[in-house]
């Protein structure tokens, strides 16, 4: 007695039917119909009916759009999102993908120990700071960035509620580059640190402000004046920070 093939496929594209015609690659059919069954005009059963579906069927496209207009509805619209402009690379001073593969292999080698120390408080280092801060106090974050060192000692004692402030301040600082100029070194050592202790996965407020980062970053590279032969070292934070954003923190529409 033969075997019985209980074989199931979950997927088998290109499945031809007598006819010639290609059948949905991407459903199975329900309920089996005899070949026996001829396609009539008017079904007499059951079975007729359902191949006169099934041919039907193929008249149409598996996946339609709506090509309404919708700029009818645009008057009674009371506000409208722009799109934000994000500053393209000058030929010269972008990343290959070689060398971001790398930034980002760096940066996950500093996340994964940074993830070890939160979940195993035994491995703090012992002079950790405990540091209280008004989320609001612009000047108690300014005296922090510039009178602090963005060690783990520091880094870890901040809660991670006040990461997304401190964040948003740092792009704030980051509106006095002049126009040529880069981003300070130190500016720089904190926002890789905050960076290295954002939390994951990403809250809609978080993916917000990393964006507005990466954009900030490509606005100050498109500045700089490629002629001058250290513009490619002025660029070099701000290709990480953008590259980290858009390919580490996965908003791709923002790489270079």
């Amino acid at each position: 007695m033969p075997k019985k093939n209980t074989r199931k496929y979950v997927f088998k594209a290109n499945k031809k039917q007598d006819d010639g015609d290609i059948s949905d690659s991407l459903m199975s059919p329900c309920l089996q119909i005899s070949q026996d069954i001829e396609l009539k005009d008017i079904p007499s059963n059951g079975e007729e009916y359902l191949l006169k579906v099934m041919k039907e069927r193929q008249n149409y496209s598996t996946v339609t759009t709506c090509n309404r207009d919708f700029s009818k509805f645009a008057r009674n619209q009371s506000c409208f999102v722009k799109e934000l402009p994000h500053a393209k690379a000058p030929e010269s001073l972008k990343p290959t993908i070689e060398w971001q593969n790398i930034q980002v292999a760096d940066f996950s080698k500093v996340r994964m120990y940074i993830s070890k120390l939160i979940s195993n408080r035994s491995l703090w280092p012992r002079d950790v700071i405990n540091i209280e801060i008004d989320p609001d106090n612009i000047a108690a974050w300014m005296n922090l960035f510039e009178n602090k060192d963005p060690k783990l000692s520091c880094v870890l004692g901040l809660h991670h509620a006040l990461l997304d402030h401190g964040l948003e301040i740092l792009i704030e600082m980051l509106d006095k580059v002049k126009p040529g100029s880069t981003i300070n070194y130190k500016t720089g050592q904190w926002i890789y640190a905050f960076l290295a202790c954002t939390r994951q996965p990403l809250l809609s407020d978080t993916i917000s402000i990393l964006r507005n980062l990466a954009r900030k970053c490509a606005e100050i590279r498109s500045h700089l004046n490629t002629e001058d032969v250290s513009s490619r070292e002025a660029a070099a934070p701000l290709n990480i920070f953008i590259c980290l954003v858009a390919r580490y923190f996965r908003q791709y529409d923002l790489a270079d």
